[in-house]
């Protein structure tokens, strides 16, 4: 069985419960490339793409930023630059691409929400209607594992624990949009 959705997609139906995160081979082949650019230290970005029902579909990633601070255990984002493209995402796709959530690795680590990604997720849920977070994880020679959570929206002491995905990685039809959000250089 299969559905049709937004800009003609048509996805496999699955009997399974889970939510399925689509992402990009696009997406994932920047989120891989900036793991490797700054492994061994962490780094990360937002995802942009649209909500089907309770599923997500990530098209394009945006970088840390070009003043992001990147380290062993965690990394602070460039936020004004970050915002700023989303804005542009947003715009230059008349709503299209959205912001669904953020990225980041865990460089030699392993693909799980540690207790930080899981508080970090729940803020986010204050602001944006049940949020994804996707992580990297691994390294130059083993490669880059990737998993996706969703954190249900709710009131901050009864939230439900973040969500596991079914993360599905597909090539999207060429017309998609996508964005480019360029470099990440100072200036940019």
């Amino acid at each position: 069985m299969v559905t049709q959705t937004r800009h003609g997609a048509v996805y496999p139906m699955q009997s399974e419960d889970r939510v399925k995160v689509w992402l990009s081979r696009r997406a994932a082949e920047r989120i891989r490339l900036d793991a490797a650019r700054y492994f061994p230290l962490e780094t990360g970005g937002v995802l942009l793409g649209w909500r089907n029902g309770p599923n997500r579909t990530i098209v394009d990633v945006i970088g840390a930023g070009p003043n992001a601070l990147h380290g062993r255990v965690r990394f602070l984002p460039d936020h004004a630059w970050q915002m700023r493209h989303i804005r542009q995402a947003f715009h230059s796709t008349s709503g299209d691409l959205d912001y669904l959530g953020d990225w980041h690795t865990h460089p030699d680590g392993l693909a799980r929400m540690s207790a930080e990604d899981a508080t970090t997720l729940r803020k986010i849920s204050r602001k944006v209607k049940d949020p994804a977070m996707l992580i990297a994880a691994g390294n130059l020679s083993t490669g880059w594992h990737l998993e996706a959570w969703l954190q249900p929206t709710g009131r901050w002491m009864d939230r439900e624990p973040a969500q596991g995905t079914d993360l599905q990685i597909f090539t999207p039809p060429e017309d998609w949009p996508i964005y480019n959000s360029g470099t990440e250089e100072p200036g940019a």
